[in-house]
């Protein structure tokens, strides 16, 4: 019989059991179905299935409907199993197999600059020249890269290109993870300092599978009594619509902002009832979502002198970063370095504290030739939709030591830090900002500054800074900057700032280049202090990007010219195209027109003359669809508009490769003996092909594909073979050419 529940049909057809004592049994495939709950009781096995009573099930009622033969339950949300509703779902996704291949990357600059001086009345100038430039080479295969990039700062005088760093890298999804093998930076810590090594690292990658949040989102849970709409307001604004079924119910992953806030759910149920919850959250980039393990593992030795020498390693050093989601509201952080005769370690924790804000802090202890001794820090931070505030402090003993620190630098004795922000209305913000750091050895540093900032909508907005440094004799600087925006990827800007003995005005009108390709320009009028012209211009296209800038400032000329573009090699094929950060593809296409080619429903470009077609960006590690159109291929060939969907690795190339055939077609034209039109219908065959096509008016019949020679089978509906004749290649090469009239006399039988 047919199964209602709560109104709503389940099925058409069911076998129901009604036992001797009037009891309704069901097949437990049928509480699965309707999302009920199975009851704590035990199975009765029926018709080779297990069947469970209603009566058993707390929160229903069933009753048979016999003049419709319809099983009828009523269940209170409270019977149903919990939906969830998981938001920005991830999963790995199989890469495609790289290509071998190489590109190239440039980056070039050329400086001249002229100064001007008054002596004696004589007019007196001196010129300078500086070419500099940057490149890095990159090498792919299988699922690695190697690139190295090298650094020229003044070729024009002694110094040499020299080696910048040098890595192979390879990613591993499955584990979000990436090896990399040369040089890197050390994982980030809240009690560490990043620092330039040459060796081995094991680091998290979480980018590795798309979609995937590392940073814990809020959920949210409520129930339905009937089919309903829930509405998701995140700080008063809706983010979000989500359908549900009878019961309760879980959405995970909520879009909200960085910070704290409140979530309102709005249930909204097919009988116009409404039910509103409320929550608050609180999410920052110091969580990880529970159970999740962010890592960093490094060996190898210090690079010194990174920038301007070219292999200069220094000590040899381990170090291991290893941060933990204890839950949601609460990640763990633990750091090691060691070095021959020195090592530290360091133990932090974050925590939310439900309506107050995150409260996080940490111990170090380190053992080094000057002694043993401690760092410590403890912080707070609050975010709100109308004001935030963040303090820090931290301490550290005279013989405290970690990486980054240099034979002669002593950790600072004490840092303390406070921002906060506040905003007056729906135009306006305040922030106020103070630091201090008791050196050791050097100056400390204490200073204040606050901000001013106005939104003018369609006037752009106003920033005012004020600076003041507490430790050292310097006045107070202030700053204000207007920034218009006008139409089409254009703006207007004002800068005015000053301090005692000090001043400076300009304004500068911009135009930035669009991404697809085209013009950018800008120009700056400065008074007083500083003052002068700067005028410039950029072109980009799909072969790199061009700048020339211009300037006049207190008495001196200055030029420049930059070049920066890339080189991708790839399949037997070179192609110039800006600078490669991302992945990309190439495109084979049999054909000589050029052919239009979209990635992602966005037209990246054309196929060459060779049927070579180059795709600058794609995203690594998400499906990039990539489709051609044949709006300028000849009707004479039929291309493969197949997309195809391609799923790169980091900084890799792809090699796509699309089908076209010719297509061989004619018509020809038969007669008879007597020199009259075939009759229609009458079937002609290419031999070797079992596909008949018939003769229509005046005699015609259209061959859809015909290699040549061809012998050609013409057959009568009732007398077997006609005849029988070859076409040797057509005199001359056309599409669908028209050939004949052919002579089609009676064979004699």
């Amino acid at each position: 019989m047919a199964v209602v529940v709560n109104d709503k049909k389940l099925t058409d057809a069911t076998l129901i059991v009604r036992t001797a004592a009037n009891g309704i049994i069901v097949p437990s495939q049928l509480l699965i179905d309707a999302r009920l709950r199975l009851p704590n009781v035990a199975a009765i096995s029926s018709h080779q299935q297990n069947y469970y009573p209603l009566a058993a099930l707390p929160g229903v009622n069933a009753e048979i409907e016999a003049s419709t033969q319809t099983l009828n339950i009523s269940a209170q949300p409270s019977a149903f199993i919990d939906s969830e509703f998981n938001l920005g779902d991830h999963r790995p996704l199989l890469l495609q197999a790289a290509e071998t291949g190489a590109f190239l990357n440039y980056d070039v600059n050329y400086a001249k600059s002229q100064s001007q001086s008054q002596s004696q009345s004589q007019s007196q100038g001196q010129s300078q020249t500086n070419l500099s430039g940057l490149v890095e080479v990159g090498v792919f295969s299988g699922g690695g890269i190697y690139t190295s990039r090298f650094v020229g700062q003044d070729l024009t005088g002694q110094r040499a290109l020299f080696r910048l760093d040098s890595q192979y890298t390879r990613d591993f999804p499955q584990q979000q993870a990436t090896l990399v093998v040369g040089d890197s930076i050390t994982g980030t810590s809240s009690l560490s300092r990043p620092v330039y090594f040459g060796g081995l690292q094991w680091r998290t990658k979480f980018s590795t599978i798309p979609g995937f949040q590392a940073i814990p989102l809020p959920a949210f849970s409520g129930t339905a009594a009937a089919p309903s709409v829930v509405d998701i307001y995140v700080d008063n604004i809706l983010r979000l619509k989500q359908t549900v079924d009878t019961g309760p119910f879980t959405i995970n992953n909520l879009p909200v902002y960085a910070g704290q806030g409140n979530v309102q759910m709005v249930v909204h149920d097919v009988l116009g009832r409404q039910q509103v919850y409320t929550q608050s959250y609180i999410t920052s980039a110091q969580f990880l979502r529970q159970g999740s393990k962010d890592v960093s593992y490094e060996v190898g030795a210090l690079r010194n002198n990174f920038g301007s020498k070219n292999s200069d390693y220094g000590q040899a050093f381990s170090s291991a970063t290893v941060r933990y989601g204890v839950s949601d509201a609460s990640t763990v952080e633990g750091h090691g370095e060691v070095m021959r005769g020195r090592e530290s370690l360091a133990f932090a924790a974050a925590v939310a504290i439900s309506d107050v804000g995150l409260l996080s802090g940490g111990v170090a202890a380190s053992s080094s030739e000057r002694g043993s001794d401690t760092q410590q820090y403890l912080q707070f931070d609050r975010r709100g939709n109308r004001y935030g505030i963040t303090v820090r402090a931290q301490t550290a003993g005279p013989r405290f030591w970690q990486l980054g620190l240099g034979d002669d630098i002593l950790a600072p004795a004490q840092q303390i830090q406070a921002q906060a922000n506040v905003a007056l209305g729906a135009v306006t913000n305040l922030a106020f900002g103070y630091l201090s750091q008791v050196n050791r050895g050097q100056d400390n540093v204490r200073a204040i500054n606050a901000g001013l900032n106005f939104n003018l909508r369609q006037n752009g907005s106003i920033n005012i800074g004020l600076l003041k440094s507490l430790t050292q004799d310097r006045s107070l600087s202030a700053n204000v900057v207007w920034v218009i925006p006008l139409e089409h990827q254009s703006f207007l800007q004002m800068v005015a700032s000053g301090q005692q003995g000090s001043k400076y005005f300009s304004t500068e009108y911009q135009q930035a280049a669009p991404q697809e390709g085209g013009w950018g320009y800008r120009a700056r009028k400065a008074v007083f202090d500083n003052g002068g012209e700067d005028v410039g211009a950029n072109y980009i296209g799909t072969n790199g990007e061009y700048m020339l800038s211009a300037n006049h400032i207190d008495a001196q000329n200055n030029l420049q010219l930059e070049a920066r573009g890339g080189i991708a090699l790839l399949g037997g094929h070179v192609r110039t195209t800006r600078w490669l950060d991302q992945s990309f593809a190439m495109v084979e296409v049999p054909v000589n027109q050029p052919i239009d080619i979209y990635a992602n429903n966005i037209k990246v470009g054309q196929t060459d003359k060779h049927g070579v077609g180059f795709i600058p960006r794609l995203v690594p590690y998400e499906p990039n669809t990539v489709s051609l159109d044949d709006a300028r291929l000849p009707l004479s060939m039929t291309l493969d508009l197949a997309q195809k969907t391609v799923t790169p690795g980091y900084r890799t190339g792809s090699l796509l490769k699309f089908n076209a055939q010719q297509n061989e077609s004619a018509t020809l034209i038969l007669f008879d003996e007597n020199n009259k039109p075939l009759a229609t219908g009458t079937r002609v065959y290419i031999k070797g092909n079992s596909a008949a096509q018939e003769v229509a008016l005046r005699g015609q019949v259209f061959m859809p594909t015909i290699d040549y020679p061809a012998d050609i089978v013409v057959r009568d509906n009732s007398t077997g073979i006609r005849c029988r004749f070859t076409i040797e290649m057509p005199p001359r090469a056309m599409n669908f050419p028209v050939l004949g009239p052919y002579i089609c006399s009676q064979e004699m039988k």
